[in-house]
């Protein structure tokens, strides 16, 4: 594009070199320029999402008005009217319409982009603290610039090194657009962080900090970031001034889930002096990062130096520049204009040639009306050229110049009733819905796909602890007395069946805060304090004790005493506030001790032995506890319903089948499930098992698969102690919004940053997937491995759309590359081959039926198969093919530049509408490459917002958004424009149509949503109707002419002895032309109010007004014209024939096409006529076969998927049962198939088939869901559980480095680095032999007496049993084997035994490992 070879219009680049960022430390020469000022120059951090700026918006806005057709001719027309042989008026005066439309144009754009610059500024002057009093040594001091530099640092937007304030170093107010790369930087809790920022120091406990990145990556749950232990002393202003240091970083990158820099000591830290190999050299990754754009949760402070600021930021550089949109029938309307023009430039050519040939006719006839022979004009072909120009603006009008002013001012006009429509108001905030770019109104009326985000959008991020089955009964929970509130019963909130008869808290109302209400059961209470029940008692207790301690929650308290959770997961959150509620209080977690109380206030204490972490492959999490008062070792594991199932011991079908019951009760209310089981460990089982725990951990192959299989031993043969119910809320009316625009034939896809499991609950929960549908789930890598994206949506296209011939050429007519011909292209094999296999088998046996749903099918896909599936372009349109024969499409794990990418893929290659919806940061990008992009204003700040075309308060609005206010815009903005070009041959405007048309109500818009689809398949607005109105125009106007000139061609006398002249006949013609295209707009109106008939009959009665008044001016031509026009029966006879020869073929058409093949817009137009109050709703004849609560499922998504029935999330009857698989089926089964005989663990015995209800039949009511890795189909049993991944290493107490004071380090020693290339584990736990070799290095010399070796030694930890002050430098006797013989004078009880024997089984272990890495 012109625009882009423009450097002022570009956006600036990031910098492609790594760049090095000096903390009090001077910049070497190197770094410097002849000078002495810095080479390498750094952005402001000041962000810009406007369009224009002061110095572009002339030639800017210039060039997109320019873009339009008809401005560039007119702008020529005006160009050829100063030229005297061609001016008809004044220059100034013709060019004046033109200028009013540009002038008009370009203050509305102003204007919109003038909204932005506001925005922007909002943002900018945000206020943080950063140092001050100290020098920046990375710019250029200010007195040492010239005047010049000064002016072109600020058009640059490059910072300068301001004056330095004299006295001590402090913390200062400093706004957000004047942070600079090198700024010491000190953040609060609930801050939005400013620029990116390497962390130095906090005020938690191991230098940790918790930030929410939903802005960035849409993931709801807390990340933890630490810093190193190099920089965690820095306390005060004064620290940071004294520190010296130097950030070697890579260079700006968008990849938001990698960094890689190193933190460089020169001069060595305090108390650690520089090494004899140089300067202290410390890798730092991305977990020493806060990101623009996070948010700092559940931290006092941090300390932070900043590395990136503004444009190279990663948040900035996942986000497009604002571009500049034009809407869908503004585009198609340039080729029509462009056959107005051929048209125009025809009649020019036929007057050239009608001149050319007249004048050759009467030249040598001495005519008068021709010039005199032998003038310098006087030549045919010259005057033929000059008759072609002069024809041109005589006809200048059949190109409409009015018609960009009208849509203009009736765009204008439908931004007003979108921003004044109270329905799209929010009440508790009062927020309207505001449209931020007038040019998109119709383009609302045929969005036929929409990009979703999850969080914060469809979700409000609020985790509430529902309900939950203990030992097979089911405790809904109640609202205690005190904090009872209003409850709506009509309308249940999120369409959550009401099951409790003491009314659920599901049903409050949204003026509640649900995070206040503790969840209550006082029959939980009673049946847990029932002496005449023990063993259910028992039950409950573990029940809740499980819930207490097994988790990776922290907490803080408050001096009121007061527990305060931070959870990186919102669920785990919910899950411990709701043990709180029932007495069972999650204490604290020190050293290896978990405490909790219970109800009675008493406190327990669990020894902590181990934490088998959540991973996605285990979909679970483990904790081994001891209890000291007995020492009994038990296991509590909580986890997704199927992999608890396949792990429970016998004996307890009947509980596993009322908890899979439950289960699926929960499930159809939206609930997310999870399933808790415990299991009592026998002390020699576990002492044997944790050995092999051990050596797997410490494996240097492998190391993954092996912890993964010694942890599947102990968790086998559990007892189930029930399930848990979350509510993960959402927005007010999004299930009904969704299901409404599936309904209208909206496409609807979902892209998040969060896992795929709450992807996938979310999904179910909002209506985008049913329980009918078949999914499709993608996880892979790139094309040549095993399992690659390309080789399973190849399989997924066999499997489910084998009969659709189109896709299935497309796949053959395809060239794929060989594998071996790919660069770097790994190794093939057959192992996806036999897991396609057994996981057909393992469909077969498991019940699961493979055959076509109902409900059709939905694909799952995550980020990294995605990112290949986009990159590899025989991936990238089997992707397009797949996505869209499917009913839903979820997208988890992926950028803001994926979610982009994957817009643009539909745009490019469907060609087809979009529309993109978010609230965060980290959707800009992807509102920004739609062509209409909607900002909710929600809880992440105004990013979206300010870069969206349309900004709403709740994603339910967009109903009421684009199916009236698009709908109508569509319809209204279509049938103006065809109007207009069909009254430029006739002559009068039509904005009535524009601005107050509509074809049905705004609540028949609501109920029948599918009328929708008349602007998907442009219906309204299409190139033949076009020619249709173009041949009507021609048409009429021949009627308008020849009528009245038949009818004077012969004319009579009247009665004042007057002949009709050709004044007469053209003001007949002129009144009849204005009378037919009046009553023609009319006629097109689909409603009539006073405002339509003022508008088509007051236009005419002004053209009978304006003559008689001009007719009585002796200036006029027509001067008494009067008497003679009005009095003249001739003058009524042509009106009457001319409006109804021209009508009349329009008038029999609609007529037969509405009798014979009417539309559907024209039966409901006909029902609404009799009955305006007509119940569409309830009415059979608009209904689908299935009745739901959500009335009509049926959608025309494909025509390669069948009509989809949406399934109610409540009736108002009784939940139907019908016929199920037992869950000790689905055990017996998926034990059998899935046995590793590898692992030597022995399947599950079968169950008797007396507990086995239905087998081989298809699970109805649940979705099936089938893995293309591995081929295996499983039933949707309710929602998956998930967690964060590797959250039990950062929590263990054991582990953690305790903050030190300002100065040297404290106790806890570091050790000194040879080699950057050395991987230091900023995380406080060590797990591992290979650790410790990355640690000390293989040249690292022994030092005989070292005492650094026992601080080694202590950073070193191989097991969750150890106590940090268990180990001794001195139990290490010659041979390298510990000794414990100097100090067990305390130890003569068994457990002491026992205890000595760990310990020196310990010690070994680290002394070999030390030993083998130190030689």
């Amino acid at each position: 594009m012109f625009l882009d070879k423009i450097n002022f219009w570009q956006r600036r680049k990031p910098q492609a070199l790594a760049r090095q960022v000096f903390v009090n430390e001077p910049l070497p020469k190197s770094k410097l320029d002849a000078k002495g000022r810095p080479v390498q120059k750094y952005v402001t951090n000041k962000v810009k999402t406007s369009k224009y700026s002061i110095l572009t918006f002339i030639p800017k806005n210039l060039y997109e008005q320019f873009r339009r057709v008809a401005n560039f001719f007119f702008f020529a027309l005006v160009i050829l009217q100063w030229l005297p042989e061609f001016a008809t008026i004044n220059p100034v005066v013709s060019a004046l319409p033109m200028f009013i439309i540009i002038s008009i144009t370009a203050i509305k754009d102003g204007f919109e982009d003038w909204k932005r610059h506001v925005t922007d500024k909002t943002l900018n002057n945000r206020k943080t603290w950063t140092l001050r009093n100290w020098q920046n040594y990375n710019y250029a001091d200010f007195h040492s610039l010239s005047t010049i530099q000064r002016i072109k640092s600020f058009l640059t937007r490059e910072s300068i090194q301001r004056p330095d304030q004299k006295g001590e170093p402090e913390w200062q107010e400093t706004l957000w657009k004047d942070v600079r790369v090198g700024d010491f930087i000190k953040l609060k809790n609930d801050d939005f962080i400013p620029a990116d920022v390497l962390i130095l120091s906090t005020s938690e406990p191991n230098s940790l900090c918790y930030v929410e990145t939903k802005n960035l990556d849409g993931e709801t749950n807390l990340k933890i970031r630490q810093t190193v232990p190099e920089t965690d002393h820095l306390n005060t202003p004064k620290d940071c001034a004294s520190i010296k240091f130097y950030v070697d970083s890579e260079p700006p990158t968008t990849n938001l889930f990698s960094y890689n820099a190193t933190l460089v000591f020169p001069e060595g830290l305090p108390g650690r002096p520089r090494p004899r190999s140089g300067a202290i050299r410390v890798p730092i990754n991305l977990n020493a990062m806060l990101l623009r754009g996070c948010v700092l949760k559940n931290t006092e402070w941090v300390i932070g130096v900043v590395v990136f600021t503004g444009t190279d930021t990663k948040l900035a550089l996942n986000s497009g520049k604002t571009p500049s949109k034009r809407s869908r029938i503004e585009k198609q309307m340039n080729p029509q204009i462009g056959i107005n023009l051929a048209l125009m430039v025809i009649l020019c050519v036929l007057c050239a040639i009608g001149t050319r040939i007249w004048e050759a006719i009467y030249v040598n006839r001495d005519s008068p009306f021709l010039n005199q022979k032998g003038t310098s004009t006087d030549k045919p072909g010259f005057n033929a050229f000059i008759a072609f120009w002069n024809a041109m603006v005589t006809f200048q009008n059949i190109v409409p110049i009015s018609l960009y002013l009208s849509i203009e001012f009736i765009k204008s006009v439908q931004a007003f009733f979108i921003y004044m429509d109270d329905e799209m108001r929010y009440k508790k905030t009062d927020t309207p819905c505001i449209p931020k770019n007038w040019n998109l109104s119709d383009d609302l009326g045929q969005i036929e796909y929409i990009f979703s985000d999850k969080t914060g959008t469809l979700t409000q991020n609020v985790m509430e602890f529902r309900r939950c089955s203990i030992a097979g009964k089911i405790y809904h929970g109640t609202i205690p007395e005190t904090q009872k509130i209003d409850i709506d019963i009509a309308e249940p909130k999120n369409n959550s069946k009401i099951l409790d008869p003491l009314k659920n808290s599901s049903t409050l109302s949204s003026s509640a805060e649900p995070d206040k209400l503790p969840f209550t059961d006082v029959e939980l209470l009673n049946d847990m304090n029932n002496p005449n029940d023990l063993k259910h008692a028992e039950a409950i207790k573990n029940f809740w004790i499980l819930l207490a301690v097994c988790h990776t929650v922290l907490v803080s308290t408050t001096p009121e005493g007061e527990q305060n959770y931070k959870a990186q997961s919102p669920d785990e959150a919910a899950l411990v506030k709701a043990a709180k509620d029932i007495g069972f209080t999650f204490r604290s977690r020190e050293s290896n001790t978990i405490f909790i109380t219970d109800p009675e206030g008493r406190e327990i204490q669990y020894e902590l032995l181990n934490i088998l972490e959540f991973t996605s492959a285990r979909k679970r999490m483990s904790i081994i506890l001891k209890s000291p008062e007995d020492g009994t070792i038990t296991l509590f594991c909580k986890g997704a319903d199927n992999v608890i199932f396949e792990r429970l011991r016998t004996g307890q079908d009947y509980m596993l089948n009322t908890t899979g019951e439950h289960l699926e009760e929960f499930a159809k209310e939206g609930l997310r499930t999870l399933c808790l089981a415990k299991k009592t460990i026998d002390v020699k089982e576990y002492e044997k098992w944790n050995i092999e725990y051990r050596e797997a951990s410490t494996s240097i192959t492998e190391r993954e698969k092996r912890v993964e299989t010694v942890c599947n031993q102990i968790e086998q043969n559990l007892t189930l102690l029930g399930a848990t119910a979350i509510e993960d809320r959402l927005q007010d009316g999004v299930p009904e919004c969704i299901a409404t625009l599936k309904r209208a034939g909206i496409k609807i896809w979902v892209l998040t940053g969060d896992k795929m499991e709450t992807a996938i609950s979310i999904g179910f929960s909002t209506c985008l997937l049913s329980k009918e549908m078949s999914l499709i789930v993608i996880r892979g890598g790139a094309y040549g491995e095993s399992g690659s994206a390309y080789e399973q949506m190849r399989n997924a296209v066999e499997k489910f759309f084998g009969t659709d011939p189109e896709i299935q050429q497309k796949i053959q007519s395809t060239e794929v590359p060989p594998v071996n011909q790919l660069k770097n292209a790994p190794s093939t094999s057959t192992s996806h081959t036999r897991e396609m296999s057994t996981g057909s088998v393992y469909s077969m046996m498991s019940g699961v039926s493979t055959t076509p749903r109902a409900g059709g099918h939905a694909l799952i896909i995550d980020g990294v198969a995605l990112k290949h599936a986009l990159e590899e372009p025989w991936s990238r349109d089997l992707l397009l093919d797949l996505a869209c024969r499917c009913k839903g499409v979820i997208c988890c794990r992926v950028s803001p530049l994926q979610k982009a990418k994957v817009v643009e893929l539909v745009k490019q290659g469907k060609s087809v509408l979009t529309c993109a919806i978010g609230d965060g940061a980290n959707d800009v990008s992807m509102i920004q490459a739609a062509h209409v992009g909607i900002g909710v204003a929600g809880e992440e700040g105004l990013q979206a917002v300010m870069a969206s075309d349309y900004a709403i308060a709740q994603f339910r609005y967009l109903t009421r958004l684009l199916l009236v206010h698009g709908h109508y815009a569509y319809v209204r903005n279509t049938s103006m424009i065809l109007n207009f070009f069909y009254k430029n041959l006739i002559g009068v405007a039509v904005l009535a149509i524009g601005v107050f048309d509509r074809d049905f109500s705004d609540r028949v818009a609501i109920e029948i949503p599918e009328l929708y689809q008349w602007g998907i398949l442009q219906k309204a607005f299409s190139m033949f109707r076009f020619f249709i109105y173009m041949a009507e125009g021609l048409y009429q106007s021949l009627v308008c002419f020849f009528v009245p000139y038949f009818a004077y061609q012969r004319g009579t006398v009247n009665h004042k002895g007057r002949e009709p002249d050709i004044l007469e006949m053209g003001t007949t013609m002129a009144v009849a032309c204005i009378m037919l295209a009046n009553l023609f707009v009319g006629f097109n109106m689909q409603c009539w109010t006073v405002l339509h008939f003022v508008t088509v009959f007051g236009s005419i009665a002004l053209i009978y007004i304006y003559i008689a008044i001009y007719a009585l001016l002796p200036i006029s031509e027509i001067y008494g014209y009067e008497e003679a026009i009005y009095g003249n029966a001739v003058f009524w006879l042509c009106l009457l024939l001319t409006v109804v020869l021209s009508l009349l073929p329009r008038y029999l058409v609609r007529y037969t096409q509405r009798l014979l093949r009417p539309h559907d817009i024209d039966i409901v137009q006909e029902i609404c006529k009799q009955d305006p109050n007509h119940d569409f709703i309830h009415d059979p004849n608009f209904m689908p076969p299935y009745a739901t609560n959500l009335r009509r499922q049926r959608t025309c998504d494909s025509k390669h998927t069948t009509s989809e029935s949406v399934k109610p999330l409540y009736n108002d009857r009784e939940l139907s049962q019908s016929p199920r698989t037992s869950f000790a089926t689905d055990r017996t089964m998926s034990m059998s198939i899935l046995h590793d005989s590898a692992s030597n663990i022995p399947p599950a015995p079968l169950i008797p088939m007396e507990y086995i209800a239905v087998s081989n039949d298809t699970i109805e009511g649940t979705a099936s869901m089938t893995n293309m890795r591995t081929g295996i189909t499983t039933s949707m049993r309710g929602y998956a559980f998930s967690q964060e991944e590797g959250a039990g290493q950062m929590i263990m107490p054991s582990l953690r480095r305790r903050k030190t004071n300002p100065g040297p380090l404290g106790r806890v020693s570091s050790m000194d680095y040879e080699s950057g290339s050395l991987r230091r584990l900023s995380l406080p736990d060590v797990r591992s032999a290979r650790d410790v070799l990355d640690i000390l290095g293989g040249n690292i010399p022994v030092i005989e007496g070292d005492e650094n070796v026992t601080e080694r030694i202590r950073m070193v930890h191989f097991t969750d049993v150890t106590r940090e002050d268990s180990f001794d430098s001195s139990i290490i006797s010659e041979n390298g084997v510990a000794d414990f013989s100097s100090n067990n004078n305390s130890m003569n009880t068994d457990s002491d035994i026992q205890e000595k024997k760990k310990l020196e089984a310990e010690a070994t272990l680290i002394i070999l490992v030390l030993n083998t890495s130190l030689s």
